[in-house]
């Protein structure tokens, strides 16, 4: 059984991991967009359908156009976007599973074995905490998705 400020720090923790799940779930996807668009601008620079558009312009255009596609393609291997997204996807994962686990404890906070719980929950949320401190800091980005946690945790409070 846990205590009062025991449930209070398990609502936080929940409310904390649902951020952190909305946040590395929207860095995911910026990554797997940002390589969706360089492989689609890669490979429509290095085809037949650019060189036939491109055949009638000057000399200088099928040159800028070589080395943009040449930077966009350094730029997707030196940052390793592929990494990037699979990196942001496990943190999403990892805490969107904690959050619902805090959120169980939530709803059992007076079983017996809640307090062993609450302590392995928060061992598992320190591990992600060490495993998210490579992706950027985006304090924007993160206040977007603290207001979005916010408003859902109001609205369970209201129900």
């Amino acid at each position: 059984m846990l205590t009062e400020s025991q449930t209070n720090r398990v609502w936080q923790d929940a409310f904390e991991a649902e951020v952190r799940a909305f946040y590395f779930g929207d860095l995911a996807a910026r990554y797997i967009r940002q390589k969706q668009i360089i492989t689609g601008v890669s490979f429509f620079l290095s085809s037949g359908a650019a060189a036939t558009l491109i055949a009638r312009s000057p000399s200088l255009i099928p040159v800028i156009l070589s080395i943009i596609a040449a930077v966009l393609s350094a730029y997707s291997i030196s940052s390793n976007l592929d990494k990037r997204a699979l990196s942001m996807s496990k943190l999403h994962s990892t805490w969107n599973r904690l959050a619902v686990e805090y959120d169980r404890l939530w709803n059992h906070w007076y079983e017996d074995e809640a307090e062993r719980q609450l302590v392995e929950l928060q061992d598992r949320s320190i591990a992600a905490s060490e495993a998210g401190t490579e992706p950027p800091y985006d304090e924007p980005l993160l206040e977007k998705w603290g207001k979005v946690a916010s408003e859902k945790y109001k609205n369970r409070l209201a129900a």
